[in-house]
């Protein structure tokens, strides 16, 4: 363990590269954390939406005013969501896949 510490304290550039890994991989975490978080929020606003006012679809708008997310993001994590499908008719609407 000490040899590993004496060549990343003598070596700059290893010093860099594992730097920057750190960094890097807590923020893949951190985006792959919110990414999931909103998801859900959307998720679960579609379910809540589909039982209560009757709409099988709702509109990027609705769901961005509904949810406080913007719409180019509810818009890109509703195209990677599994349980989440685009209206074939008016592609600005999402539902619920059954």
């Amino acid at each position: 363990m000490s040899r590993l510490i004496d060549f990343m304290s003598n070596n700059a550039l290893a010093s860099t590269l594992l730097g920057a890994a750190i960094v890097g991989g807590i923020g893949m975490a951190l985006k792959a954390y919110r990414d999931r978080r909103d998801s859900a929020t959307i998720y679960n606003f579609l379910i809540g939406s589909k039982a209560t006012s009757g709409y099988a679809f709702r509109s990027t708008a609705a769901t961005a005013s509904n949810t406080n997310l913007s719409e180019g993001r509810v818009t890109s994590l509703c195209a990677s969501h599994p349980k989440v499908h685009r209206n074939e008719k008016q592609l600005q609407s999402w539902t619920l896949a059954e």
